[in-house]
C-alpha cells in the first residue's frame, strides 16, 4: 500500500456513538477500498485528551498525516465528516493540504447537492401531519450560508435551524416558518453527523423545551446522520468519485 485515506471528524468521547458512526464509516471505507490504509483523526483537542485519559489514543489530522508520512505513504486523501466547510474544517483540516495531501470537500459544500437533502429526509421520516425541524451547528464567529441555502431547497414543511444563537437561521427564524406552515406537530432531528452533547443539551434540551412551551407537539430523534447507512454511503460515494478521477 502506498496511499492512505484519513477519515477526520470532530470526535466523540461516547464509545457507542463512535462505534455506530465514525467506526462504521471507517470500516465501510476499508471494505470498499481494500488497497488503501484507512485511519481516523479528530479535530477536537478536548475530545482527544478525554479519550487519552481512558487509554484511547486518537491523533489530530496534522499528527496522523505526519505519522503516515513517516510510515512511507505517498498520497493521503483526507475525508472530513464535518458536514459544512466551517471554521473547524478551515482551521484544522484545510490547512493540512500539501502536495501529498488532498483534502476532500465537506459533504454539504456549495453548490449543494439535492441528493443529500433527499437522503436526510429518508433518514428522518416524518408522519404525514408532522413538520421536520433540522438543527445544525452553525458558527459563533462567522455566518455559514450553507444552512440558509439548504433551506431554499426544502419544501414548506422542512425547517432548518442552528444551535449557535449568533448565527442564522436561529430559533425565531424557525418559529416564523412554523407559523406560516401552520404546524402543530414537529419531528425535531439533528443536522449533525453524530449525536452526543449537542443533541442532549441543545436539541433534546433547549430546542425541545422551547418548542413545547409554544404549544407544539414535538417528537425527537437523537441519532445523528452518521448512524444511518444510507447517509454514510454518501461519503463512500464521494470518496469513490475522487479516487476514480485520479
Amino acid at each position: 500500500m502506498v496511499d492512505a485515506i484519513l477519515l477526520t471528524s470532530f470526535g466523540s468521547a461516547d464509545d457507542s456513538i463512535r462505534e455506530k458512526t465514525f467506526d462504521k464509516l471507517a470500516a465501510e471505507i476499508k471494505e470498499k477500498f481494500p488497497a488503501y490504509e484507512v485511519r481516523q483523526a479528530f479535530t477536537a483537542n478536548f475530545m482527544i485528551k478525554k479519550l487519552a485519559r481512558r487509554g484511547i489514543f486518537i491523533r489530530t489530522p496534522a499528527e496522523e498525516i505526519s505519522k503516515l508520512r513517516v510510515e512511507g505513504f505517498e498520497k493521503i486523501f483526507v475525508l472530513p465528516t464535518h458536514l459544512t466547510p466551517g471554521e473547524e474544517f478551515d482551521n484544522k483540516i484545510k490547512i493540512c493540504a500539501a502536495a501529498d495531501v488532498e483534502i476532500i470537500s465537506p459533504l454539504m459544500s456549495e453548490p449543494l447537492d439535492g441528493k443529500i437533502l433527499l437522503t436526510i429526509l429518508d433518514c428522518f421520516k416524518c408522519d404525514v401531519d408532522e413538520d421536520l425541524v433540522l438543527i445544525g451547528h452553525g458558527s459563533p464567529h462567522r455566518h455559514n450560508p450553507v444552512y440558509e441555502n439548504l433551506q431554499r431547497l426544502t419544501g414548506d414543511k422542512v425547517h432548518i435551524g442552528v444551535i449557535e444563537e449568533t448565527d442564522t437561521p436561529n430559533f425565531d427564524d424557525v418559529v416564523k416558518r412554523l407559523k406560516i406552515s401552520r404546524a402543530d406537530k414537529i419531528l425535531l432531528a439533528p443536522l449533525l453527523f453524530n449525536g452526543g452533547v449537542h443533541v442532549a443539551k441543545d436539541i433534546v434540551g433547549i430546542w425541545f423545551n422551547r418548542l413545547c412551551a409554544l404549544g407544539y407537539k414535538v417528537r425527537v430523534i437523537r441519532e445523528g446522520l452518521g448512524s444511518y447507512k444510507n447517509f454514510r454511503e454518501l461519503y463512500v460515494k464521494k470518496l469513490e468519485e475522487r479516487l476514480n478521477a485520479r
